[in-house]
């Protein structure tokens, strides 16, 4: 496996991952008409403009797992406020926005490996602790957040996915990446 920095030529493949992902792991949790409407041109737009956007920059990347030259598994994380923090103050920390893989790879030590990678590449951006949101009723995500070092906080909020055409809660961790020389 191989793991790199994604480009805006990955778009296609990362919506693809995107989208099987998503309709893999979600069933049960998030509608199924809403899971059979995720449009690959759409998401494909989406990849390209955060991989020339927001997930560029000090302390964002986006990270991409291939295997036999196809891409299985991506990661995307940003500089975002402390969710956690005091209204009306300000704290910055890195937030793993994205981490997603196609069912093939699952358990096959893929994601484990892609997860290490963006530690490293989070602990040598300018913050301390990284957060993420997870959907509360994924127990497969939030067993695998936690192997991997990531706490949950008890935080829980409703969240808008797809647009804010339906709502699920959604679970706060936090971890502790330290700081790398860059």
């Amino acid at each position: 496996m191989t793991i790199r920095s994604g480009e805006a030529e990955d778009a296609a493949a990362i919506a693809d991952v995107h989208i099987r992902s998503w309709r893999a792991a979600y069933r049960g949790i998030v509608p199924d008409d809403a899971l059979a409407s995720l449009d690959h041109e759409r998401l494909t737009r989406v990849w390209a403009d955060r991989l020339t956007g927001e997930f560029t920059g000090p302390g964002a990347g986006v990270l991409v797992a291939e295997r036999d030259d196809a891409v299985v598994a991506f990661a995307g994380f940003a500089p975002g406020d402390d969710p956690e923090w005091p209204e009306g103050g300000e704290r910055r920390v890195v937030d793993l926005g994205t981490f997603y893989s196609v069912p093939e790879v699952w358990g096959s030590g893929a994601n484990q490996g892609l997860a290490e990678a963006v530690h490293s590449a989070m602990a040598r951006g300018p913050f301390d602790e990284a957060v993420l949101w997870v959907l509360s009723a994924n127990p497969r995500a939030r067993r695998f957040y936690e192997a991997q070092g990531w706490q949950d906080t008890g935080v829980e909020i409703e969240e808008e996915l797809l647009g804010g055409t339906i709502m699920c809660p959604v679970s706060l961790y936090r971890r502790s990446i330290g700081r790398l020389p860059g």
